[in-house]
């Protein structure tokens, strides 16, 4: 009865809140009216404010126009994911959820917009969130928006800003740049966080403090349509200590204080028809990870994540939704740094902390559902276990939830959710979400 108070309350308050959740749009030259000047986007982008609006990738907007090459952005995200983004970009692995999971998405911009720095937008929005980890809070962010060239997504300058319930913050700068016509991006992102979780070594609670400062660059190029291939460098100062002045627990004291700098590389096929809302196509993504130790003589860690999508529009209001996903990290990887339920996969249902080791297969299916243009619905389900391999992980002890969830549209140019979902676990633990955005 408590939770669905709480239910109560929250969407009481997100009615009165819905005029300020709408991104604001303000151009140097007019302002930008969403019904004439926005479109849906044709596609896609780590559990993670404002504003990394991707406008224009070419494939909605000229899809009648046989000249023009018609091909998915390169791994963008959308401005409410930003700062999910900044936070995850620079110091990705950490075992804490942030307020958001990246909305993937790409927003069109009318062609015939004038291109180059001056000729931007910029938006800013403010959005609530719910973190089973961090408690519940505000997020606030902005971005200003700019086209190099016809075909390319937005480059954008952003910024993100946070406060929790149980004293999580941070903060985070961005910087991405698409260019001849989308086939290169490049981002930097910059991110100072403190956050409030707990961990548990033999299932109890403890809970610590972790601060987390770290920068981050990438470079992906996209050779033909549909695939895409990148990498990121990245360097993360990771410092820990127990809330309550304890000791802490032997499994995370030797990450207490860590500098690590992090090479990445990933490849991506995407045939999805959009990147918020998808009702047809597939998403396939492989990510391998090495971390360095800069501050310690302890050995590098190796880290690999494969995860696939899959859409089907079964009604014409309707989307069945897959997700599965494989984790494999070295036995030196950090505890933040390792596979978990929850941050790797996006599983709802448990505290994203609470099952971290070495290796992990999960598997989700969801049903989404559209009552009205701006009201829609979710039942989910999912299953996932953990193990120091991938062989011990698959044929362990699978932890089983599943869901219901509510979905509210913030515009009516683009398919964005604010989304309320309720879980129970095969505990009987019942976990609220809030969130921006599809969780895959």
């Amino acid at each position: 009865m408590l939770l669905v108070k709480k239910i109560a309350e929250i969407l009481l308050n997100i009615i009165r809140l819905l005029p300020l959740l709408k991104p604001r749009v303000y151009s140097r030259i007019r302002l930008l009216k969403a019904n004439s000047d926005l479109s849906r986007s044709s596609k896609p982008s780590v559990d993670n404010i404002a504003a990394l609006l991707k406008v224009g990738n070419g494939a909605t907007a000229f899809k009648n126009d046989p000249k023009i090459r018609i091909r998915p952005a390169m791994s963008t995200m959308h401005g409410i994911g930003l700062f999910c983004y900044l936070i995850s970009a620079p110091l990705e692995g950490q075992a804490q959820n942030t307020p958001f999971s990246p909305p993937t998405s790409a927003v069109k911009h009318d062609q015939s917009k004038s291109f180059g720095f001056k000729s931007g937008s910029f938006i800013v929005a403010p959005i609530p969130f719910e973190s089973p980890s961090i408690g519940s809070g505000l997020a606030l962010g902005g971005a200003y928006l700019f086209k190099n060239d016809r075909l390319s997504d937005a480059s954008t300058l952003a910024f993100g800003t946070f406060k929790s319930s149980n004293g999580s913050e941070g903060y985070g700068l961005g910087l991405s740049l698409s260019w001849d016509d989308d086939r290169w991006l490049m981002k930097f992102g910059f991110a100072d966080t403190s956050l409030n979780f707990d961990v548990y070594p033999l299932g109890i609670a403890v809970p610590i403090s972790q601060s987390l400062r770290g920068t981050s660059f990438g470079l992906a190029y996209s050779p033909i349509e549909n695939y895409s291939f990148g990498g990121s460098l990245g360097y993360g100062e990771y410092h820990l200590n127990h809330r309550s002045n304890g000791i802490l627990p032997f499994s995370v004291q030797r990450d207490r204080d860590l500098e690590i700098a992090r090479l990445s590389a990933y490849a991506t096929y995407d045939t999805r028809d959009d990147t918020i809302y998808p009702t047809t196509g597939t998403k396939l993504t492989g990510t391998l990870i090495q971390g360095h130790f800069l501050n310690l003589s302890r050995s590098s860690y190796s880290k690999a994540v494969i995860s696939g999508s899959k859409y089907w529009s079964v009604t014409p209001n309707g989307v069945f939704a897959a997700h599965a996903v494989a984790c494999r990290a070295g036995d030196n990887a950090p505890f933040f740094d390792s596979c978990s339920l929850g941050v790797t996969d996006s599983f709802r249902g448990y505290v994203s902390t609470e099952f971290l080791d070495d290796a992990l297969t999960s598997v989700q299916a969801e049903y989404r559902g559209r009552l009205t243009k701006r009201i829609g619905f979710v039942a989910f389900a999912g299953a996932g276990s953990v193990g120091d391999d991938l062989s011990e992980a698959a044929g362990g002890s699978f932890k089983v939830a599943g869901g219901v969830g509510l979905r509210i549209r913030l515009s009516k140019t683009f398919p964005l959710d604010y989304a309320i979902d309720v879980s129970t676990n095969d505990r009987g633990e019942e976990l609220l979400y809030i969130s921006v955005g599809q969780r895959f």
